[in-house]
This record gives structure tokens, C-alpha cells and sequence, in this order.
């Protein structure tokens, strides 16, 4: 038999012939003809087959039963889509009931990614078409959709708070605007912006670390963002209600219906007297008219028995309404950029030296530590001069105010009168007497709150500074002097208080030494006015034990106002105790202090006033003080 046959002078195989037994090729030239499958590459083959049959069967089976159900809610996400019904805000009202918020109906464009057009030019036809009917640039209306997540299915807001005649016009004409809709929300009013908006803070738009950190906020929500809003925004903010759509193939709502009833929040008694803040706030402000040199005011006032805020004031301010309109942004930069910074709280995160307003705290640690007795004399002549050991031809000398001193003085004409010299002689020493030192002033400074937050319940307070050896070496890199001692003796050098926690501080003077925590809300009660949560007061620490001590101190500031630097006060119906202060600030100014309680015999309320740069506290702060107290224990009633 021919197994080959010859054409155009070329060997080729016959199509037959390549399909030859083993015994058959065995005779052939194996060059000339591919070598037969072994049995064992068979048997691979099959093995592979079966294991790859065996693995799509048991994913098969997984994904059908074990899974199944996840697959199935992802089947129905795809014909059924969540909805948030945003719940209303709790409202929050003053220590009176008087509300100081209101929620006012508002209208808001939204869009829901996945049921945007998926082509790039029809998006991009859609965006110019809302930028028209919402008056503005289709280049920023471009811009804000192309950052959009198509994805996404829940609502992402394109603008907030438009008018109810926009809200009309894609009511009538949605049909234009696929994937588009509005919905009903409501802003925050704040009647009384001018006098509380440091207090009661703003709400805004959540950001996406906020969703991060709470799973249950949506991209269209509002959370507090400062003061009382931000602080018990967990009881204001209410529960969101749901709704779920079925929804075609082009994402047509074919059938809706609520899911889960949202409610509204609870609503936020706070401790802050409404009228004695409007009162105090327009006192401030008809002072600092008539102070041009003055930067800013501040004031706190607390219930010395309960730790109670009933007012907290910073001057100047801003309008927390402007949250809540379309140029809220520019408006939030331009506030931002304003030199007279408006957003800081003075009254809480404001650091100032206190000046004259420590010295019944210094006077308090002498008597306690035997420095001096109430009897003790000390001669007050205008100045003391102490030896310089490196350069004897130019000793320190420490002023008074008064340049011809003010004779002999006790604790009480010292602190009635403000003496420096004498508590530059009870705080550092000189002649006889020992003097506290700065360790034993830090100790009794601390033990009625300065140097740390009073944890107040409101964001953004400042610690204030102790200074002490330690501390100037570490901050400033210097060695502690006598010089140092004797300014902190009276509220100057590195010394730093804020007004809340100076205020504290005048508190635990009056209730006989206990240091209470601030309280901003007295409670928290829902709509049918059960009481959720009720602040109860709260004793940090007893800062004075010898209440005959104390008594020494307090009668002193009584003394202040009845003959001293504080005499103009006397005449109030009420008995008022306090003390002024004067303290160095920058550029050669001074800031103006008056601190104090009232009445003497029973304390109602503690009230520290500032006045930034303001002069001297006897001239404008406690004039001011003056009004206050003759309204809230006169006028008023």
C-alpha cells in the first residue's frame, strides 16, 4: 500500500492518513506525522473536567441557597428603592419656656444618582436646565453634578431652602427633569440671632466624615453644628421616617408607601435666661458705644447654687440665620475672614489676665495658710523696691496704682481699696512677711478652677494658664523670678482666666466654697413635655473649707462696693458684693473687669463682665453691672 503519494514535487499527507493506528505509524517516519495522544493525558483531562464541574456545582449551590438570600434583597433593590422623610428638630427654649427657635417650612432640589441619565451629554442638558430654573451658573451646576456618584441611591441636595415659587415650578414641570425632585425639609428661625447666637450655635448640612461616623444620617440630613445645637444634637435631631418606592425598568415610580414613621425630636430646656441675656447683651453694647478703644465684650452669669449658665454674652457676634439661606457659604467666609471674629466665643475660649478680680483668691490663700491674719497691717506707700543681688545700683520697684499708697491696710480696705502692695507682699513676701510663693498660689488658683475647662457643656472653651516655675521654663525657656510671683499676686504676667471661669470661680466665693459644674440645659423633655433628662447640680470640688475665711473675703467685697473702687453700686437696692480689675493688655490698653455676686446675705447669681481694652473696670464695667442688677432685682419684677 502507497502511503505516500507525490504532487508538485512535494511530499504532503493524505487527510486519511493522519488518523493511522499506532501499529501502522510505528513503520512510518515519526518526523513526518504528529505522535498519538497517550492514555494518560486521557485521564488528566477527565479528572480536570470533572473537578472544574464539581466546582461550578457546589458555587452554584452556594450562591442559590446559602447566599440566596442576600441576592434576593439586591433582585429587590433593583425594583425597590429607601427614601428618607427627614424628621423635624426638637425646639429649644429658655429656663422660662420662652422658645428661642422655630422650624420653618422649606423646600429643597435633590437629585437620586442612579435615576440620572446615563449619558454624559444628556446629564450635562439636564444640569444647564436646573442651573436656568434655579438661577445659577451652568458652569457650577456642571461642576457639581460631575462629582456625583451615579451609584448611589440615595438623595445627594443640589441646593437647599429655594422659594416656595421654584418649588411650584418643578412641582408642574418634573417631567423635564429626570432623576430630579423636591423635597419638604425645614430651616432653623432664631428670633433672637443678635443676642443668642454664640449660645444656641447653627445647624448645616451633614459632611461625609459625619455619615462616616453615623450610618444613619443621610447626605440630605442637618445636624447641629455649634453651641446648643451641636452639644444635644443627639436629643434634638429626631428619627428620619422612611418611605420605599417600586420603581420600572427607566426608574418610573410605579408604587410608594411608608415603611417606618419618623419622629421628631425632643425638645432642649436650656438654663439660659432669655431676658437677662438680651438685657446684658444691649448693656454691653450701649457701653462699648461710648468706649471706642474697646475691642469687644464679654459676660457670664451663673447661679452660684446650682452651677446654672443663666447668661453667656460675646461681643461682637453674628447672625446664625444666615445658615439657613442660599449664600450661606460666602457669608460663613466673609465671617471667617473678619478681623473682629465673630464666631469666637469671648465668654468661654477668651484668655485674658483678670487682673485686680484675682485678688480675693489670693487674699483667701494667705488667710488659709497663715500668711496674715484679718488683723494683720501692712503699709501700702505707693511702691515696693526690692534689691537687685546682680546690679545693687538698680533694684525692681512694684508699683500700686495709687502713687502715693494708701496708708495702713488690712485684708479688707486691701481688697476694698485694690492694694497692690500689700498682696505683692501676702503673694511673693517682702520685709517680715513670707509671702505665699508661687506653688502655694497655684494650689489654692486651681482648687477654684483656673487652669482648666470647667467642661461646661458647649464646645470651644479655653483652659486658661497657672504659671508656675515649671511651666515658664518649659513654655518660655526662662527661669522663674519674684517679679513673676508678684504679677501673679495681682492677675497680671502670664496669669490667664476665662469670664466663665472666673464667674465659677465668684460662684464658689458666694455658696461658701463649693465649685459647680456649669450647667447650659436644665432639661430635656418630649412633645407631650415628659421630662427625659433633668440636670441635677453638680459639685466638682469644695474649693474653700473655712467658711470664716471665706467670710472675711466676702465681706471685704462687700466693703468694695459700699466705700471702694466698686462704691458706685452702693446705692442698688440690692446688696451687691465685688470686685474690680484692671489688667494690662497689649499695645499699652487694658481690659476692664467687674465681678460679683448678688444678693450678699442670700447669692442668687454670680456676673462677670469684660470689657476688651476697655479702661478700668470702676469706670466702664461696673457701670454697667450697675444697670444689670438694678433691672434683675428691680426693673424687671
Amino acid at each position: 500500500m502507497e502511503y505516500f503519494v507525490k504532487k508538485s514535487e512535494k511530499w504532503q499527507i493524505e487527510p486519511e492518513e493522519t488518523l493511522l493506528d499506532r501499529g501502522s505509524a510505528e513503520k512510518l517516519n515519526y518526523a513526518q506525522f504528529e505522535k498519538p495522544v497517550s492514555a494518560r493525558n486521557f485521564a488528566a483531562l477527565f479528572v480536570f473536567t470533572m473537578l472544574m464541574f464539581f466546582a461550578f456545582t457546589a458555587r452554584t449551590a452556594y450562591l442559590a441557597i446559602w447566599d440566596g438570600a442576600a441576592y434576593v434583597k439586591m433582585a429587590q433593590r433593583n425594583k425597590t428603592r429607601s427614601y428618607p422623610v427627614l424628621a423635624k428638630r426638637g425646639i429649644i427654649y429658655d429656663r422660662n419656656l420662652a422658645p428661642l427657635v422655630e422650624n420653618v417650612p422649606s423646600f429643597d432640589v435633590v437629585v437620586v444618582p442612579a435615576d440620572l441619565p446615563r449619558a454624559k451629554e444628556e446629564r450635562e442638558t439636564l444640569a444647564d436646565a436646573l442651573a436656568d430654573a434655579l438661577g445659577v451658573p451652568q458652569a457650577e451646576m456642571r461642576a457639581q453634578f460631575a462629582r456625583i456618584n451615579l451609584a448611589r441611591v440615595d438623595p445627594v441636595l443640589i441646593r437647599d431652602n429655594i422659594s416656595r415659587e421654584s418649588a411650584l415650578f418643578f412641582e408642574t414641570n418634573m417631567h423635564r427633569f429626570s432623576g430630579v425632585e423636591v423635597k419638604k425639609n425645614a430651616v432653623r428661625l432664631y428670633p433672637q440671632a443678635k443676642y443668642l447666637a454664640q449660645v444656641l450655635g447653627y445647624n448645616g448640612r451633614v459632611s461625609e466624615d459625619d455619615m462616616k461616623n453615623d450610618p444613619e444620617l443621610f447626605a440630605i440630613d442637618t445636624i447641629g453644628k455649634a453651641g446648643a445645637e451641636l452639644a444635644y444634637d443627639e436629643y434634638l435631631r429626631g428619627t428620619n421616617g422612611s418611605v420605599e418606592r417600586e420603581i420600572d425598568s427607566v426608574s418610573r415610580v410605579m408604587k410608594e408607601k411608608q415603611v417606618r414613621e419618623g419622629s421628631i425630636g425632643m425638645n432642649v430646656v436650656l438654663t439660659i435666661d432669655a431676658a437677662l441675656q438680651k438685657k446684658i447683651t444691649d448693656v454691653l453694647q450701649q457701653y462699648l458705644a461710648i468706649t471706642p478703644e474697646a475691642s469687644g465684650a464679654s459676660a457670664a452669669a451663673i447661679d452660684p447654687m446650682t452651677g446654672e449658665i443663666l447668661a453667656l454674652v460675646s461681643i461682637p457676634s453674628y447672625d446664625n440665620n444666615m445658615f439657613s439661606t442660599p449664600t450661606a457659604r460666602k457669608a460663613y467666609q466673609e465671617l471667617l475672614t473678619n478681623p473682629a471674629n465673630p464666631f469666637f466665643n469671648r465668654a468661654i475660649a477668651g484668655m485674658y489676665p483678670p487682673g485686680s478680680s484675682i485678688k480675693p483668691f489670693i487674699a483667701y490663700a494667705a488667710l488659709e495658710e497663715d500668711v496674715v491674719t484679718p488683723r494683720t497691717k501692712i503699709m501700702s506707700a505707693g511702691a515696693i523696691v526690692v534689691q537687685n543681688p546682680y546690679n545693687p545700683d538698680a533694684p525692681a520697684i512694684f508699683r500700686d496704682w495709687k502713687a502715693g499708697g494708701h496708708g495702713i491696710v488690712d485684708v479688707y480696705s486691701a481688697i476694698a481699696e485694690s492694694v497692690n502692695t500689700y498682696f505683692y507682699t501676702v503673694g511673693g513676701g517682702y520685709g517680715d512677711i513670707e509671702g505665699l510663693g508661687i506653688a502655694r498660689i497655684k494650689k489654692y488658683l486651681e482648687s477654684f478652677g483656673f487652669g482648666t475647662k470647667t467642661n461646661a457643656d458647649i464646645a470651644g472653651e479655653g483652659e486658661g494658664v497657672v504659671p508656675d516655675k515649671a511651666w515658664k521654663e518649659e513654655v518660655l525657656g526662662e527661669q522663674w523670678t519674684l517679679g513673676d510671683t508678684y504679677n501673679v499676686s495681682i492677675g497680671q504676667g502670664n496669669l490667664l482666666v476665662t469670664p466663665l471661669q472666673l464667674a465659677r470661680a465668684y460662684a464658689a466665693l458666694a455658696n461658701g466654697g463649693k465649685l459647680m459644674q456649669p450647667l447650659l440645659v436644665k432639661e430635656v423633655i418630649d412633645n407631650n413635655k415628659k421630662i427625659i433628662f433633668e440636670s441635677q447640680p453638680i459639685v466638682v470640688a469644695i474649693s474653700a473649707e473655712d467658711e470664716k475665711n471665706l467670710s472675711v473675703v466676702r465681706t471685704a467685697m462687700r466693703q468694695a462696693v459700699t466705700g471702694g473702687s466698686a462704691r458706685r453700686l452702693a446705692d442698688l437696692s440690692v446688696a451687691v458684693a465685688g470686685k474690680t480689675g484692671t489688667a494690662q493688655a497689649q499695645r499699652g490698653a487694658t481690659h476692664a473687669w467687674f465681678s460679683s455676686f448678688a444678693p450678699f446675705e442670700d447669692p442668687q447669681i454670680a456676673l462677670v463682665i469684660l470689657f476688651e481694652e476697655g479702661g478700668e473696670g470702676s469706670v466702664v464695667a461696673v457701670p454697667a453691672a450697675r444697670e444689670i442688677y438694678q433691672w434683675y432685682f428691680g426693673d424687671r419684677k
